[in-house]
């Protein structure tokens, strides 16, 4: 029995030994793929009308952008009340819907890549007891009618 045992040992850790080793690593090169940088919630209370704001990078290296669709998650609801910006405080004019779940930004000009959007949804209300919320956001870029997924923004209360 004891022999066995050790056969069955050896042989496991041969077997192990002998396969190379995988490593995972991280989508590559983010730096031509718009993506979210940040998200803020403010105040940060469980309860009430809060601001949710996110961060949208545009690499130098992507086209440019014509539109963003955002999925509201389950237990959330949002007023048509945004704040778009660039990264130096300018406003962007947008054509912003809310229908349903789905908030749409059309931008009235291109948005240039080397750019990073700030957008702020003012009046989110939330229901229910949920202490986290995925907005998954997708894009519209120049030459492309399709929509793009670029991330998912998430905000956690602690």
């Amino acid at each position: 029995m004891m022999k066995k045992f050790s056969f069955t040992t050896t042989v496991s850790l041969i077997l192990t030994a002998s396969f190379s080793a995988v490593y995972a690593s991280q989508i590559p090169d983010t730096k031509s793929f718009a993506h979210i940088l940040s998200t803020v919630q403010f105040p940060q209370t469980k309860w009430g009308t809060v601001r949710h704001s996110f961060k949208l990078e545009i690499p130098q290296n992507s086209s440019d952008l014509t539109q963003i669709t955002i999925d509201i998650p389950p237990g959330l609801s949002v007023k048509n009340d945004f704040n778009i910006s660039d990264q130096s405080g300018r406003g962007i004019q947008a054509n912003t819907t809310v229908n349903g779940s789905k908030i749409t930004i059309a931008f009235a000009q291109l948005v240039a890549p080397a750019n990073i959007l700030d957008i702020d949804m003012n009046k989110v209300n939330r229901r229910g007891t949920s202490n986290a919320w995925l907005y998954r956001v997708s894009a519209k870029f120049i030459g492309s009618d399709a929509e793009i997924p670029v991330g998912v923004a998430q905000f956690r209360i602690y």
